[in-house]
């Protein structure tokens, strides 16, 4: 409200309230402390009036007149204050109807006061209720999104054309599907557990391809991995884990060299081991040494009894260093050794899927040199190795830029099995790759030379690919294109020219082709 209207509004109140009012607080002065009039204009409208009391008034008129000069009080400001009042209404007697109609009322006020109280608490109590629900349902809802973090999906499909293709023997075709399907759930950075489905006959155990074939029939899914996996740190007031403990079925936890396409000379890719797996963290650096590892395996192979039971107990030392700052060179050194062993040699007796290659000697005693696939006969079944197997292991892998578009490596794998009874004992494999398809548009090359001699390495456990029937007494090179067409969309054309090393009795040693077409899409 502004000056005017103030003065205006105290002016009506003087007016209508005559003398009295005026008594009790003077406009004058009033007006004067407000700034509106001066002292000196004060002190003369003071002058020359005085109440029936005595005391000293002031002229009305004059005062309205000195407040429309200056500005203050508007024409219709001065009707108003002109005006003559209201007359007062006049009084109504209070009648014994009009009270109970009052009491009524005022009851009613009065209920209807209680049942706004009642309805503001219940609404109160309401948004209590909704508050702590909201929160609640917020809560569980953060709980379980923080749940669906800590679940990792993963796995691919791949559609393949196969094709083998030798001189003198009639050409195959034919088309492979592979699924994986996985589910990793971290608990925490101390635990996480694993899980893998697979297609593909479950009885191949180093191959996931399911042949698309007999007549539309459904496909197998097979359980490839399951697996706890343990990182102790916090637990012992470390800042970091230095060790892991794997329990289960997973995958290889041994390091194999890579050059774009990876060494599978020793254990193939689908190879899905069982039992335990460890890997210590020796030391960690910044400086040429960047990582010193020991890795370690107990396999568990075959279980029958006490003093039956068939294994591996394996062991890996990995160190990796940085001869210059954009390269890096992996050198790795292990010993795998199968103890009774025998009991490989004799699954061969009861699962047809097995590649066996390996020497063995049958029941009655024969000796049956392998280098090709050896059919077990049930009259005479296959009893044991001919020798043994503790495959001593050394592998390279060197990467200059890994990081750019274009890295070039180099790989080198050997294996040497110290208990083969005929020799034929070495295997070994070299390898460059240049480029990684990781964006559209992004291709790479890579190519090896491998020679897997007859006893060197498990047959049943090494490269499924390779040549005619994968297996050993093989040797050729590999060849393999990549390109990323679309994100997560991979197309790969590869070739293996494999011949015997020793040519089977009535076999011929002409060059196996075996070319794939793959449309690999992972996510």
């Amino acid at each position: 409200m502004n000056v005017r209207v103030k003065i205006v509004t105290a002016l009506i109140v003087v007016l209508v309230a005559g003398s009295a009012l005026a008594q009790e607080a003077s406009l004058i002065d009033l007006l004067q402390s407000k700034g509106v009039l001066t002292k000196k204009e004060a002190q003369r409208l003071k002058k020359g009036k005085t109440t029936q009391a005595g005391k000293a008034s002031y002229d009305e008129q004059a005062l309205v007149d000195l407040l429309r000069a200056k500005g203050i009080l508007e024409e219709k400001d001065v009707a108003q204050l002109q005006a003559p009042p209201a007359p007062p209404a006049p009084s109504v007697a209070a009648t014994p109807e009009l009270n109970e109609r009052l009491s009524r009322i005022e009851s009613q006020q009065q209920t209807l006061q209680a049942q706004t109280q009642t309805q503001a608490e219940q609404q109160n109590k309401a948004v209590e209720e909704l508050k702590k629900t909201t929160k609640t349902t917020a809560d569980d809802l953060k709980k379980g999104t923080d749940w669906l973090n800590r679940f990792t999906l993963f796995g691919d499909i791949r559609v393949r054309h196969e094709g083998f293709y030798q001189e003198g023997v009639h050409a195959r075709n034919r088309q492979r599907l592979r699924l994986r399907l996985g589910a990793r759930l971290k608990v925490s950075d101390e635990i996480e557990a694993g899980i893998r489905l697979v297609s593909g006959d479950p009885n191949e155990i180093v191959a996931n391809n399911q042949t698309l074939t007999d007549s539309f029939t459904r496909k197998p899914i097979n359980i490839d991995n399951a697996y706890i996996t343990v990182r102790p740190s916090k637990v012992f007031g470390w800042d970091k884990p230095y060790f892991s403990l794997t329990g289960g079925k997973f995958s290889v936890n041994f390091f194999r060299p890579r050059a774009v396409m990876l060494s599978e000379m020793i254990f193939d890719e689908d190879l899905s081991p069982e039992g335990a797996a460890e890997e210590f963290t020796l030391f960690e650096g910044t400086d040429v040494v960047k990582s010193v590892k020991l890795a370690a395996g107990q396999w568990a192979i075959k279980e029958f009894a006490a003093d039956r039971d068939s294994y591996m107990l394996g062991e890996q030392l990995q160190v990796t260093i940085a001869p210059t700052p954009k390269s890096q060179l992996t050198l790795a050194a292990g010993d795998y050794y199968f103890f009774r062993s025998d009991a490989v040699a004799q699954e061969r007796n009861r699962n047809a899927q097995l590649v066996l290659t390996n020497s063995v000697r049958l029941k009655n005693g024969k000796l049956v040199r392998g280098g090709d696939l050896i059919t077990p006969n049930t009259a005479n079944p296959i009893q044991r190795f001919a020798g043994g197997f503790n495959i001593v292991n050394a592998s390279a892998q060197f990467v200059l830029n890994p990081e750019s578009q274009w890295p070039f490596s180099l790989m080198v794998d050997y294996a040497h099995n110290t208990q083969a009874a005929l020799g034929m004992d070495d295997a070994f494999l070299v390898g460059a790759g240049i480029g990684q398809a990781r964006n559209p548009g992004d291709f790479a090359f890579s190519a090896a030379w491998s020679r897997v001699e007859t006893d060197s390495v498990i047959s049943m456990f090494t490269l499924s690919d390779y040549g005619r029937r994968g297996g050993t007494n093989v040797q050729g090179p590999i060849v393999k294109f990549d390109y990323m067409l679309f994100p997560r969309l991979t197309l790969t054309a590869k070739g293996y020219f494999v011949e015997f090393i020793d040519r089977p009795a009535g076999a011929t040693n002409s060059t196996v082709n075996r070319m794939q077409l793959d449309a690999l899409f992972a996510f």
